[in-house]
């Protein structure tokens, strides 16, 4: 079988034509899936059918899977996967809510951060739960030879910290959106506060910080890119805090251009991967009252360099 590509804008994404995930994936393919995946950066193949084993079986063509580092919101019958949602059964969440809505790479206060994610769609509202997507690789590129020089070999501070209550890193949000946003994150955490810390609360002082380049060489493609993650870079070493955390953010700032951004809007049944090394990405808000679960697995990755 051919695998055809269509853009999914000028600059970044594709959709990946001539697979069904319910049907394991042939060598041939699989080749051409990767290569196809590490020219577009973000992939994603529309309306597809397919259960969790499916899932897992496509995953496990970008490499080894790995287990996410908290537990509580996995599924229970296939516990690689783990389970993003807003909807709640008898008061509780069925899977992490508001999770991912700052702009990042994936799990970098590790030392070896995914290299691919994948989401499923699997139940998706009509407005709103839109992903965005940055080429950082390009952003890189696009830098002043003065700032270039400024952070090349230089290494940023990463530091796990609960991100829960955000819920949105949409830059274009309106004032209706936002009043919503702050309504539910004040719900949120009067919630947390009646109740015993989240998971990821419990986490967040247990993590070591992680030095990685701010500039890093992608381990397939060899080229640069800049590696960032707006809410978890608390500085850079060997550089003040009152010019590092700046810089840090002017960076981010740079790279998310709206003009440069893919506003991807989901589908039923769309299955997104992207490439860790070379793209950064945030969630947006979804109202409460428009069911959204996602499904998620990561792929083992290496140490930046």
């Amino acid at each position: 079988m051919t695998l055809t590509a269509e853009p999914l804008s000028g600059f970044l994404g594709a959709e990946i034509k001539g697979l069904d995930l319910s049907r394991p994936i042939g060598e041939d393919d699989r080749e051409q899936l990767l290569e196809l995946f590490w020219r577009h950066k973000v992939i994603v193949v529309r309306g597809q059918d397919v259960d969790p084993d499916g899932f897992i079986r496509f995953a496990e063509a970008f490499g080894r899977i790995e287990p996410f580092f908290i537990s509580a919101y996995n599924l229970p019958t296939h516990p690689q996967i783990y389970v993003l949602s807003n909807v709640r059964e008898n008061g509780k969440p069925i899977g992490r809510d508001g999770a991912g809505t700052h702009w990042h790479s994936d799990s970098t206060f590790t030392e070896k951060p995914s290299s691919v994610t994948l989401l499923h769609g699997v139940t998706v509202p009509d407005r709103g739960g839109d992903t965005l997507f940055v080429d950082t690789a390009d952003a890189y590129e696009r830098l002043d030879a003065d700032t270039k020089a400024r952070i090349d070999g230089r290494r940023a501070i990463h530091r796990y910290q609960r991100k829960e209550f955000v819920f949105s890193g949409d830059r274009v949000a309106d004032e209706r959106e936002r009043a919503e946003i702050e309504r539910l994150k004040a719900l949120r955490l009067a919630e947390e506060a009646a109740a015993n810390p989240s998971p990821t609360a419990q986490r967040s002082n247990r993590e070591p910080d992680r030095l990685h380049p701010i500039v890093r060489t992608h381990p397939v493609t060899g080229r640069k890119a800049l590696y960032l993650n707006d809410e978890m870079t608390v500085g850079i070493e060997g550089m003040p805090d009152d010019e590092a955390v700046p810089l840090l953010h002017r960076l981010c700032e740079f790279a998310t251009d709206p003009e440069r951004t893919l506003r991807f809007r989901w589908q039923p049944g769309d299955v997104v991967a992207w490439d860790n090394a070379a793209v950064i990405h945030t969630a947006t808000y979804t109202p409460p009252d428009l069911p959204r679960l996602m499904h998620r697995l990561t792929i083992e990755g290496t140490a930046p360099f």
